[in-house]
């Protein structure tokens, strides 16, 4: 049996491509911080005001073809 520190030791605490090209995606272009979360069949944006996430609504596509998402993209406003 492993220990808990051999399992760990193994783990890749990186966070996933997606995640990154996202948030870099955003502070780029728009100069704001923003959270990304990924479940199984979305990827979850949330920024931190109403107008953000209505411009990056408008530019959704842009965002998906920018970072080459396969996944759905829900976009959220709101304390990050």
């Amino acid at each position: 049996m492993d220990s808990l520190q051999e399992i760990l030791g193994k783990k890749d605490f990186k966070a996933p491509d997606e995640v990154v090209m996202v948030k870099d995606y955003i502070s780029r272009r728009y100069k704001s911080a923003s959270s990304v979360q990924i479940q199984r069949d979305a990827i979850i944006l949330k920024v931190p005001n109403s107008s953000l996430a209505s411009t990056v609504r408008l530019e959704q596509n842009n965002l998906i073809e920018a970072c080459q998402l396969t996944k759905r993209l829900v976009i959220r406003w709101g304390r990050l």
